[in-house]
């Protein structure tokens, strides 16, 4: 547990490097550095993350991987959504009116139940290739990794003026 802890710092420092301005880009040893290359480096790091703190045999590996690539994509998708919303938020936050800040609050509880259905099913789909147990620390450390990425993706974001 202290090492997946410790782990999750780690990623939470790394990803604030990548995080820093409202356009989520930043300078990171001289080069810019853009969405897609920041989710290059997030899916590494998960991976990495969840080589270290699953404790899979090798049978198990050779299942989960298949089923963790499946959901890796679908959590990307769900990851452009978010990051096209908040950088609409952030681009807007200054001149936001009450039916657009409507939209954009019902769009992100959209993406947050996208998350848990997605979750629900990536929880079934793990079931099958592995035990329950092994695809529930599944889930508890993608929402602990996802955690680290959202505040990472958000800690700069102005909260809405209040009017």
């Amino acid at each position: 547990m202290k090492k997946l802890i410790g782990t999750i710092v780690a990623l939470f420092v790394c990803f604030n490097l990548y995080a820093q301005t409202p356009s989520y880009t930043s300078k990171v040893q001289g080069q810019n550095m853009d969405f897609e290359t920041i989710k290059t480096l997030i899916k590494a790091e998960k991976r990495g993350v969840l080589k270290e703190n699953m404790n899979l045999s090798e049978a198990e590996a050779e299942q989960f991987w298949p089923v963790y690539d499946k959901y890796e994509y679908e959590q990307s998708q769900l990851l452009n959504e978010q990051y096209a919303l908040l950088k609409e938020y952030a681009e807007s936050f200054e001149t936001l009116d009450e039916k657009r800040t409507e939209e954009l609050m019902n769009a992100s509880f959209k993406l947050n139940k996208k998350e848990i259905t997605l979750n629900q099913k990536y929880f079934k789909a793990m079931k099958k290739v592995v035990s329950t147990q092994t695809a529930a620390r599944f889930v508890q450390i993608m929402g602990q990794l996802n955690t680290v990425i959202d505040l990472s993706m958000t800690q700069e974001l102005p909260l809405v003026n209040n009017l």
